[in-house]
């Protein structure tokens, strides 16, 4: 089907990817003049690039190196590791816990010829590698890159290679305990942009606007109750917030990137101006997230306005907090972007919002619309319009409020606002800009953009919106006095308005404003008006540009739909010689020219505006990915919104490479460094720079969600379902458009004398996995774009069959050639086609596994099944496309034709297709061989016409996001001896969370040391918290009562025997408050929701915790004594000092948001003796005998044991006669558990015999002093 080779470049065709194969080329060359046809290639099968389903990593001497094109998944080969690392934990002097060992690996990958931009996501045995806090090190493959510092540590210097020029990735102390203690499967996303657009990117629009902290360059999550977290700043693999890895991306993939445009949304509420107000809001009043905090102008999550819901989920994210926007500028100036801050109103208007709609006077107003529709009420050119009086001056001047610059103040990290209690436009604006300066300036600052039905309002006098403006840019300037002001004004907004006969210019005095640098452009001109009928290819570059200064809104405008339907256009004309002043699209005239306004088609005095004064900046460029999008580029698709809408004429389809031909038309116009003239985009003699600035344009939209967590993730984003067609280049941006693939290729080999302008198509990445032809690499992707080649002057020409005829001749216009009939055709055999034809491909978004699309042809006899396989990776919906039209194409190829043609065609070539006019109807051929001079044999076959088939949408493939990044849940207990070992550990520490991303690590600091690390938990604790009260209970008895809820962060409990409890089976510690921590068991664990269990059948007060058997409310800290803890030390020396703990993953840092701290003083209740039991006393001669029961902390569960231990140094007591209110009387200490009060203290204390009295006994520790006490009424 396809001709990629000609006999002038035959031997550079044939250049090999590291292996000698000129003479194939020269041997395909010889067929001079001609396109190569199918036989020659059924001849010989092209031994093309294979496409391999997720090959494996290996490390294979010789092994070749692939070439990379776009985006792929490569395996590549280990090309240096050392010994795996050991490290063992556990154990230790007295311990019963087993000794682990963990592993770690230094490798070094290498992935392909270099240089690359970047790579993207890691697979390690197949799933995605969470690269958050690992050291990987990514190597471009530059010709100058230097030696990797781990290798040069490890093999040294002079013996350590660069690997200049392949690119590779090094791992260090990758952790091996997820992948059975070996080095894993590593599959890594490489990108390398081989596409015209991103080298000619130099600034973007950064969306979505409406984010709480999605411009958060931090990593924090969003807290979801005790221990438990969800992604809140990073929904990616990626090591680093999503803020930070889309720009991270997008610096990668654009090369010339220099600036930014931040744009940063609040809710207006009415289209009617003077009822709008303008303030942040929030998506749910419910929300925590670790170390962040929402405020924004003074507004908290609690106090903020809600934004509508639809379906029963937010309309829209919540405004940016005002500290994340300052954050995210510092963050774009560091990357030594330029900035530009775009305040920007959204309308959260819902359906049946009961709000008169002023431009119809309907009882609702649109749902979601453009926040252009703001306008007075009524409308203009509605009956009752204030427009033109002063009651529109006054409705605008509503609209704006009175807020002055003198009204804030940064306030640290924050802007502080003491001017009136309104929320209009001026406090919005002057808000942003003073968030601009909190952050340290910005290079640009936008007054605002697209009020379009704001600033077409007359007052009594002038334009009050654009008066307005004006005087807010001298409020901005005095915040902002480096920046470049402007205002955005939409590409239908900036020149002239038309009422009647009148002529006016609204926005000059803002242009004109000194305070005012450049004037601002969204530019969304139609490039096009394609329909069916059309001729030409729609993705013609050189006729989109063209289109920027002719067609609609240049030459013709549509009166109307129904003009527009029918295709009939009204010329722009002008009785004065001006038709610019009418020209939506000539911004060269409006630029160049004086403005002078018209009142009845007579002009009066110029405006304000200097001609060629000011730069243009395109401050928005953007064109939907959908079919024609080029016919509207301003349409974007959005359920929700009342402006939601296709482009005329266009069915709906994904249409990625209209949107890259629009802006590298629009960008090639304009810009001296990629094609524009001093025609195009002159040089003004005022300030010495272009028309349209290059640097300054704007392409909408780079979003700061990153590819593919967004738009796949759709349980987290709900516009993720627009992204197909709408305007967002995160994830096309690095594709591989087929021509500029195919030029990359060529270039690579050495030929650079191509044309491939004419290929039409996208996929997203291609693979050459081993040394070929060039015409062995491209001739599958050939076949599936439908690709011609032809010999052209002195360049090969690559075409796409798209085109319509160039040439109709009659058969009678035919030349009798006496050696054959004028015309014969000769008709394949249908039984050689393919019935069925399916393409292989890489399906980019099922993570590049290997996928396949059919195309069946339901009539014709033919019953053959052709298969075609390409190593590249592609859209479903792309491939099915090619798929029929590749099958189309080879049952209209079936017919071949001879003719000879007049010396009037001699302009034809091959690869034309020319149509033949018959009175049984036209039938259009490809000419695939000329000979001859002025009488030119030809040999043609069908051809097919193009087809234009729906693309089928594929479903939407679930992106899982990686766990949350919150803190943990931690408990610090200070408890008696759980074990026999010794030394008793003086504090325990417990931590859980949900998802666990241990080991976790615990740092000490405090009393003005550093951290130092104490501990290691390598799983979670078993812990929780309450949901029930639990009553108070009497110790050491089974509690049948109703028990209490536990809900655990993680985790599982089960119930247990009698007996197993007994032997100290299901032991827990429930926390009372300040009073400490009780130890209790449990026999029945019934588990009633979710991680929650109802805990029956308890035994309370166990070790020397009976003092602790009172209530405890809901809500209280529980931990499970058999889980894992860590011991916070033994040394006497901690005792009585307050100590911060810090407990979080190992490979965060100690001051990580995702790192949990608390405070706590280490106690003595470990050495604690218990107090005693069993209080006794007997009257006798010589007074009362008292005696009681020792119990000992250590040693003392035996059953069978004549004698418990001591537990402690020496044994001592210390005894106390209180009296009836409980006040001490006389204590004495005893080393026995026993002692004689005698009769005459008896009497000395309280005067008479006594027949009971009050003690206490405490069992004296040499450490911890008097331990608990037993108190006991005493008769006898």
């Amino acid at each position: 089907m396809a001709a990629l080779i000609l006999s002038f470049a035959g031997a550079a065709l044939g250049g090999s990817f590291g292996a000698v194969g000129a003479m194939a080329g020269r041997l395909v060359g010889a067929l001079a003049g001609s396109v190569v046809d199918r036989a020659l290639f059924g001849a010989r099968p092209p031994d093309g690039p294979r496409l391999k389903d997720l090959d494996v990593m290996s490390s294979t001497e010789g092994a070749p190196i692939p070439r990379i094109y776009g985006r792929m998944r490569v395996a590549g080969q280990v090309i240096w590791a050392t010994k795996l690392t050991e490290q063992a934990s556990g154990g230790g002097k007295g311990g019963a816990r087993q000794r682990t060992y963990s592993y770690t690996a230094n490798v070094a990958v290498g992935l392909c010829e270099g240089p690359i931009a970047g790579i993207g996501r890691i697979w390690a045995d197949g799933k995605e590698l969470d690269q958050r806090g690992k050291t990987i090190r990514v190597h471009r493959g530059t010709g100058d890159q230097p030696a990797d510092p781990l290798i040069v540590a490890k093999e040294g210097a002079g013996e350590t290679p660069a690997y200049r020029d392949l690119a590779y990735v090094v791992f260090e102390q990758l952790g091996l305990d997820d992948f059975g203690s070996r080095i894993p499967q590593l599959t890594i996303e490489v990108i390398r942009p081989v596409g015209r657009l991103e080298p000619m990117v130099r600034s973007l629009v950064v969306i979505p606007g409406a984010t709480e902290f999605g411009y958060e360059p931090g990593i924090h999550a969003r807290e979801q109750g005790y221990g438990r977290s969800a992604p809140e700043t990073r929904h990616t693999t990626r090591d680093g917030s999503d803020f930070s890895v889309a720009l991270d991306e997008a610096q990668a993939l654009c090369p010339n990137l220099e600036g930014v445009s931040l744009v940063v949304a609040w809710f207006g509420d009415d289209l009617r101006a003077g009822h709008c107000t303008i303030r942040p809001a929030v998506e749910r009043r419910e929300k925590e997230v670790a170390g962040l905090e929402w405020l924004s102008a003074g507004e908290t999550r609690a106090t903020a306005r809600l934004v509508s819901e639809v379906d029963g989920t937010p309309a829209y994210g919540g405004s940016p907090s005002d500290a994340t926007v300052i954050r995210a500028i510092r963050d774009l100036k560091e990357r030594g972007l330029e900035v530009t801050l775009i305040p920007f109103v959204m309308m959260d208007i819902p359906p049946e919002n009961g709000l008169p709609d002023p431009q119809t006077g309907a009882a609702d107003q649109p749902a979601h619309p453009w926040r252009g529709r703001i306008t007075c009420d009524p409308a203009p050119g509605r009956p009752g319009s204030p427009d033109g009086s002063a009651a529109a001056d006054t409705e605008i001047s509503g609209f704006l409020g009175t807020a002055a610059a003198a009204d804030f103040a940064v306030a640290g990290d924050a802007v502080a606002y003491a001017g009136p209690d309104e929320w209009r436009y001026r406090r919005f604006a002057l808000h942003m800009a003073t968030l601009a300066k909190a952050a340290g300036g910005v290079d640009a600052f936008l007054l605002g953009s697209e009020m379009v039905g704001l600033t077409r309002i007359r007052g009594a006098s002038g334009h009050p919106f654009v008066d307005g403006l004006v005087d807010l840019a001298g409020e901005t300037r005095t915040l902002l006095p480096d920046a470049v002001l402007t205002y955005a004004a939409d590409w239908t907004e900036y020149g002239g308005q038309a009422r009647g006969g009148d002529l006016d210019f609204p926005l000059d005095p803002l242009w004109a404003s000194a305070h005012v640098g450049a004037v601002g452009i969204d530019w969304y001109a139609p490039l096009a008006d394609r329909r069916d009928a059309t001729a030409g290819s729609p993705y013609d570059r050189a006729a989109l540009a063209a289109e920027v200064a002719a067609g609609e809104g240049f030459d013709w405008f549509y009166a109307s739909d129904l003009d527009r339907a029918a295709g009939t256009r009204t010329p722009i004309t002008d009785g004065l010689g001006k038709p610019w002043v009418w020209r939506q699209k000539d911004m060269l005239s409006w630029w160049s020219e004086p403005h002078l306004p018209r009142v009845g088609g007579v002009e009066t005095a110029p405006t304000a505006w200097v001609p060629r004064s000011k730069p243009v900046w395109l401050t928005e460029l953007g064109c939907p990915a959908v079919d024609r999008g080029a016919n509207r580029p301003s349409v974007f698709p959005d359920p929700k919104s009342s402006e939601s809408g296709l482009p005329p004429f266009s069915n709906g389809d994904r249409d990625d490479l209209m949107q890259r031909r629009l802006l590298e038309a629009v960008l090639g116009r304009f810009d001296p460094a990629f094609g524009a003239t001093e025609a195009q985009n002159p040089v003004s003699a005022l300030y010495g720079g272009r028309m349209v600035d290059p640097a300054r344009t704007a392409l909408w939209a780079f979003d700061a969600r990153p590819w593919p967590a967004f738009p796949r993730a759709t349980d987290v984003w709900a516009d993720g379902a627009g992204w197909d067609t709408a305007h967002w280049l995160n994830g096309r941006l690095g594709a591989a458009p087929v021509g500029d693939l195919i030029r990359t290729v060529l270039a690579d080999v050495g030929l650079t004398a191509v044309d491939t302008d004419g290929v039409e198509g996208v996929v997203d990445g291609f693979t050459i996995d081993r040394p070929m032809t060039a015409r062995d690499a491209l001739e599958g992707l050939a076949r599936a774009f439908g690709v011609d080649c032809l010999e052209r002057g002195d360049r090969l020409v690559f075409t796409g069959r798209t085109g319509g005829p160039a040439a109709v001749f009659a058969p009678d216009a035919l030349v009798d050639d006496e050696e054959r009939p004028p015309l014969a055709v000769t008709r394949g055999e249908t039984a050689d086609l393919p019935a069925e034809l399916s393409i292989a491909y890489a399906e980019t978004e099922a993570d590049f596994r290997a996928s396949a699309v059919t195309s069946r042809r339901i009539a014709g006899g033919a019953a053959r099944v052709s298969g075609l396989t390409l190593a590249a990776a592609a859209d479903p919906g792309e491939m099915a496309l090619r798929a029929e039209a590749l099958l189309h194409r080879l049952w209209s190829s079936r017919d071949s034709a001879a003719f000879a043609l007049p010396p009037s065609a001699l302009r034809l070539e091959p690869g034309d297709v020319l149509r033949l006019a018959a009175p049984g109807g036209d039938v259009d051929v490809t000419l695939t061989a000329l000979e001859g001079t002025l009488l030119r044999r030809v040999e043609a076959e069908g051809a097919a016409p193009p087809v234009r088939a729906r693309k089928p949408r594929p479903a939407r493939r679930a992106y899982a996001t990686p766990a949350g990044d919150g803190r943990p849940a931690v408990a610090i207990l200070d408890l008696p001896p759980l074990t026999e070992a010794e030394p008793v550990p003086l504090s325990l520490l417990a931590a859980a969370s949900d998802p666990w991303r241990g080991p976790y690590s615990v740092w000490r600091g405090g009393e003005g040391l550093g951290d130092e690390a104490v501990a290691t938990l390598e799983r979670p604790s078993l812990m929780g918290r309450t949901l029930s009260a639990l009553a108070g209970g009497r110790p050491w008895l089974w509690d049948r009562g109703a028990g209490v809820t536990v809900e655990l962060v993680t985790g599982a409990l089960s119930g247990e025997p009698e007996a197993a409890v007994f032997g100290g089976a299901n032991a827990c510690a429930i926390r009372h408050g300040d009073d400490g921590w009780e130890v209790l068991q449990f026999r029945d664990a019934v588990l009633v929701a979710e991680r929650t269990y109802v805990l029956r059948r308890l035994i309370r007060g166990q070790r020397g915790t009976e003092h602790l058997t009172g209530p405890v409310p809901a809500g209280a800290e529980i931990v499970m004594l058999g889980g894992p803890l860590a011991s916070l030390g033994t040394g006497l020396d901690l005792v009585g000092r307050p100590f911060r703990y810090r407990v979080g993953s190992s490979v965060l840092l100690a001051a990580d948001p995702a790192v949990a701290e608390v405070e706590a003083t280490a106690g003595l209740a470990a050495l604690t003796p218990f107090a005693p039991v069993h209080a006794r006393a007997r009257r006798e001669a010589g007074g009362i005998r008292i005696g009681w029961t020792r119990r000992t902390r250590l040693g003392g569960d035996g059953w069978d044991l004549a004698e418990i231990g001591l537990g402690e140094a020496a044994e001592r007591y210390l005894l106390t006669i209180r009296d009836g209110g409980g006040a001490a009387l006389r204590s004495v200490e005893t080393t026995v558990p026993e002692h004689l009060y005698p009769a005459a203290d008896e009497l000395a204390d309280f005067g008479a015999s006594q027949p009971a009295i009050r003690v206490s006994v405490q069992q004296v520790s040499a450490v911890a002093g008097p331990g608990r006490a037993l108190d006991a009424l005493l008769s006898f």
